[in-house]
């Protein structure tokens, strides 16, 4: 296996609650990729947005029995120390505010992509 270790992931994160089966492989591949001891960003815009209200992701569970909500996976992404990044832009297409964020989430604006994908080793797009 190649050594990881201090490569850079940049995983791109558009779909939001109304799709769950599309919320969780983004951040599962990311929390696999820190353990890995990648340095990895998840990057929220679009639909993707959504999933990081208060309050929703505690609704969103592929398997409902199972107990694993949407909100615990974010959780284990913050806890394998995943970067969660949010468009500006986006929070405005989605009424949204700072406060209504969950905590560990940074704010960067539209452009900061750019850089971002420019100076990560690889990016994934979902």
């Amino acid at each position: 296996m190649a050594d990881l270790e201090g490569k850079k992931i940049l995983v791109i994160q558009t779909h939001g609650v109304d799709t769950p089966t599309r919320t969780y492989s983004p951040i599962y591949y990311a929390v696999a990729a820190a353990a890995m001891e990648m340095e990895v960003m998840i990057w929220f815009t679009m639909n993707g947005t959504n999933q990081l209200k208060k309050g929703e992701a505690e609704k969103v569970s592929l398997v409902p029995e199972s107990g694993v909500t949407l909100r615990s996976m974010l959780d284990m992404a913050l806890d394998n120390e995943v970067q969660l990044r949010v468009c500006q832009q986006s929070l405005t297409l989605w009424n949204m505010v700072p406060d209504d964020l969950i905590d560990g989430v940074q704010i960067l604006g539209a452009t900061s992509i750019i850089d971002l994908a420019l100076s990560y080793d690889h990016v994934m797009y979902f």
